[in-house]
Order: structure tokens, then C-alpha cells, then sequence
């Protein structure tokens, strides 16, 4: 085991001059990041209007058929990663998988959509559940392979930074396309909506999910670091012992949930304001707003991606992300006057305002990530980005979960009923906007305080990778 950390050890130089990443390597890196975005979100936006809408499937039965691949995943996270950080071949630990896996996916998700129309309720439903959860199990080998081999491109700090922008990139373009896909499906060239979802289906399945994840396999880079050393399979217990044991990663694991469960649980409430207390019960004017509001998201999005891998390169992830948290602070205050029926017109500013704690979670939460498990090789001896990607993975699903059971519980204990239209209990409009305000003040304002316990700034990190090079036993061989 090496010793604890490397405290005599002086940075004289960048480790990013150790490895190169080309152009070309990232754009494989972020065609798979584009097909891990759409393996997350296409199944749900597509079955929801397809098998609920079209088919009449009792909506609670499929919501719970779309949450089975959730707890699956919790439960294989640990296992794959194991399998990939343990892995041995001439093609390196990651890219076989996802390779492999990536056509797996398109296999079973071409096929969720080929369900005979003729067949009952429950003969649907039950259709459903096996070919999405073969595709999430697929997507479960993809995406937590995808996750390390991003880890692992380069161990410089600031340079992480900025491939994790580079593939936020990838996640924002396929934040603006994927709600095209359904209507994309009822085109007239189509002569029936069954029709036009197998066409829809098949054609993201082969040249999302089979095409990028084989130009992301086959022209990432990989270090391999080679170990004769056989450790024994990973349980989820003890993914969980390497998390109590691991302060860094409880906190960074901690701001994920602050703002994937308590910041979209506050932010959900924004659609109900547009539509309930801004259009007056008017849906369709609601959802114009809501895409407006979306749309100035995903363009902010674009834009704060090289403004923070500028401001974690000046002053470091640990600064950046403390003063994203003060402007989402500013940002939830002016919420309260922005969505109102006389402010609505400056809803720009909340995109503006709030947009980039979104962003830090797709680039400084995995950098930072990976600075730990450079951390964590120099205290235990070996590579585990497999186990820290499946745990992060594992609380960034609880916490979608939790943010969507919040809501719920949330609109039923203030009194919103849909059936009421503009004719809303003003005290249900009151707390909304309350939740949506403060509750973005509240958890903005825990995790500027919960960052200042993480302790690796930009000096310890590339400390500890400087002192990975000299320990190697074995020089790493890029492939």
C-alpha cells in the first residue's frame, strides 16, 4: 500500500505535458457522452406519449415500469465496475465494454418499440418491462465504463476540467434535441404514429447508441495500468464502506444530492407558476413559456461552459464552484419576482442566473471526482474509478427519484388540484413560489457551506499526481 499522501513532493511542472489528448479523442469521448444522454432520457420520453398516450397504458403501472431500470442500476453500478476497473485485454479496461454494450443498446431499445398493437393492456406493459430493463442493464455497461474512461484521459487537474466541458457540450446538444423525438415520430411521411416510433426507434438505436458508442470505443484514449494483483469482487456494502471512509466524496456526493434532488424539487415548481399563476390554467400557453424557459437554459448552458473551465483554471474548482453557488443564491431571490404575471418577460434571468450550477454538476462534480480517485490509488494501491462511478451514479438516480416524489407530496400537501385550472388556492400559488424561491436559496446556501469542506485545491492534486508517477512499479502504456 503507498503511503498516506506525498507531502515533501513539489510541483515543478503541469502533468498535463504526461499525456495528450487530441481533438479527435474528445470528440469520441463526447459522441459518447451524447449517446449516455440519450440512453438516460429516451426510453421515458418516448414511452410516455407512445405506450401511455397511444397504447392506453395505465399510467402508475408504467411509471413503475419506468423506475424498475432505476433500482436495477443501484444494484449492478458496483458490480460493473468492478468488471471494468479489473479487466484485462489488449484493447484496454473500458473501451470492450463499451463497445459491446453500446450495440446491446441498440439492440433492445430498437426493439421496445416493435410491440404488436393488437395485444391487451397488460401483454404491452408487460413487453415493456423486459426489453427496457435488457436496455438499461445494456446502458448500465455502457455508462459506467464511458464515466471511467473520462476519469482516466489526463491527470492534470485543469485539464480534466476542461474535457468534462468538452463533453457537457455533447449532454446540453442532446438536452435541446430529445424532446423532438415523439414528434419527429408523428410526421406525416409516416402513415401511422406505430409506424413512424419503429422508425424513430431504430434509427436513434443505430446511430446514437450503435454508431457513437463505437466511434467512442474506438477512438478514446485510454491509460491502462497494468496490476498482477486479483481483488475480489465489489458488494454494494462495500462501495458504501468506501464512501464512509472517503470525506471527499461524501461531499461531493452530498452537493449532488442538494442539487439533483433539492434543486430540481424547488425548480419543478416553475411550471406550475407558468401555467397556473402566469397563463391563468392555460396549458398550451404554460408549455410555450416552459420551452422558452428551457430554451434560454440550454443556450446560458452552452455559454457557461468555457466562462467556468476559465474561472476553475484562475482560481480553482473549489473557488468556481462557491461563487456559482452565490449567484444561484441571487438567482432564487429573483425568482420570486420573475415569475409572477407582471415579471414573467425577464424570465431570461433565471436561466442566466441559475444555469451554471446545472452545468458544474456534468463538469466540476466529475472532475473533482476524478481527482479522488487519484486520491484514493495513492492510499489503497489501485485504480477503482469503476466503484466511485457506480456509487455517484447510483445517488445522481436516488436523487432524480427523490426530486419527482418531493413534487408530488409536495403539490398534494398545498392544495394544488389540476382540475381547478386558474381558480387555484391562492396559498397553493403562495407556496410554490416560496418553494421554488427559497427552496433554491436554501439548498444554494448549504452547498456553499458544505464546499468549503472538500479538501483537494488544485496544488494537492497535482501533488498526487506527481507522486502516482514515481510510485509506479509499472509505467502505464496509453492504447
Amino acid at each position: 500500500m503507498a503511503k498516506p499522501l506525498h507531502q515533501n513532493i513539489t510541483v515543478s511542472t503541469s502533468t498535463s505535458e504526461l499525456i495528450r489528448v487530441s481533438g479527435t479523442q474528445k470528440l469520441a469521448l463526447g459522441a459518447g457522452f451524447f449517446a449516455m444522454f440519450f440512453a438516460q432520457q429516451s426510453v421515458s420520453v418516448l414511452a410516455i406519449p407512445f405506450y401511455q398516450m397511444t397504447l392506453g397504458v395505465d399510467p402508475f403501472l408504467l411509471g413503475l415500469a419506468l423506475t424498475l431500470p432505476l433500482l436495477l442500476g443501484t444494484l449492478l453500478g458496483p458490480w460493473v465496475g468492478h468488471l471494468s476497473d479489473h479487466h484485462h485485454s489488449r484493447f484496454g479496461r473500458r473501451r470492450p465494454f463499451i463497445l459491446i454494450a453500446s450495440w446491446a443498446c441498440c439492440l433492445f431499445f430498437g426493439l421496445i418499440w416493435m410491440v404488436p398493437t393488437g395485444w391487451s393492456e397488460l401483454a404491452h406493459l408487460l413487453y415493456f418491462v423486459v426489453f427496457s430493463l435488457l436496455f438499461y442493464i445494456a446502458a448500465t455497461f455502457m455508462s459506467v465504463p464511458m464515466t471511467c474512461l473520462s476519469y482516466e484521459m489526463s491527470p492534470d487537474y485543469h485539464q480534466r476540467t476542461e474535457i468534462m466541458g468538452f463533453t457537457t457540450y455533447f449532454l446540453k446538444l442532446g438536452s435541446l434535441l430529445y424532446q423532438w423525438l415523439f414528434p419527429l415520430a408523428q410526421l406525416a411521411i409516416f402513415s401511422s404514429v406505430f409506424v413512424g416510433i419503429r422508425y424513430v426507434g431504430w434509427g436513434v438505436a443505430l446511430f446514437i447508441f450503435g454508431l457513437l458508442g463505437t466511434l467512442a470505443a474506438c477512438y478514446s484514449k485510454e491509460v491502462v495500468h497494468r496490476s498482477a494483483v486479483t481483488f475480489p469482487p465489489v458488494t454494494l456494502r462495500q462501495s458504501l464502506k468506501t464512501l464512509k471512509t472517503n470525506k471527499g466524496l461524501r461531499v461531493l456526493l452530498l452537493l449532488t444530492v442538494l442539487q439533483m434532488a433539492g434543486g430540481a424539487f424547488t425548480a419543478s415548481m416553475d411550471y406550475y407558476l407558468l401555467v397556473y399563476f402566469i397563463a391563468q390554467g392555460d396549458i398550451a400557453q404554460g408549455a410555450i413559456f416552459k420551452g422558452w424557459l428551457s430554451m434560454a437554459y440550454a443556450a446560458f448552458g452552452f455559454l457557461t461552459v468555457p466562462l467556468i473551465a476559465a474561472l476553475s483554471s484562475r482560481v480553482g474548482k473549489i473557488k468556481a464552484l462557491q461563487l456559482i453557488y452565490i449567484l444561484t443564491l441571487f438567482g432564487g431571490a429573483c425568482k420570486w419576482f420573475i415569475f409572477t404575471p407582471q415579471g414573467y418577460g425577464w424570465i431570461w434571468l433565471d436561466a442566466l442566473f441559475c444555469t451554471a450550477a446545472w452545468t458544474a454538476m456534468t463538469m466540476l462534480i466529475p472532475s473533482m471526482m476524478a481527482d479522488l480517485c487519484d486520491e484514493d490509488e495513492l492510499k489503497h494501491g489501485q485504480r477503482r474509478e469503476g466503484v466511485f462511478v457506480a456509487i455517484h451514479s447510483w445517488v445522481t438516480s436516488l436523487s432524480a427519484a427523490l426530486a419527482l416524489l418531493l413534487a408530488g407530496l409536495s403539490l398534494n400537501l398545498i392544495g394544488f388540484n389540476a382540475q381547478l385550472s386558474a381558480a387555484q388556492n391562492p396559498d397553493s400559488i403562495l407556496a410554490m413560489r416560496v418553494i421554488l424561491a427559497l427552496g433554491t436559496m436554501v439548498f444554494a446556501f448549504c452547498s456553499l457551506l458544505l464546499v468549503r469542506r472538500y479538501h483537494l485545491d488544485a496544488q494537492a492534486s497535482q501533488q498526487i499526481s506527481l507522486a502516482l508517477a514515481k510510485t509506479k512499479n509499472q509505467g502505464s502504456e496509453a492504447i
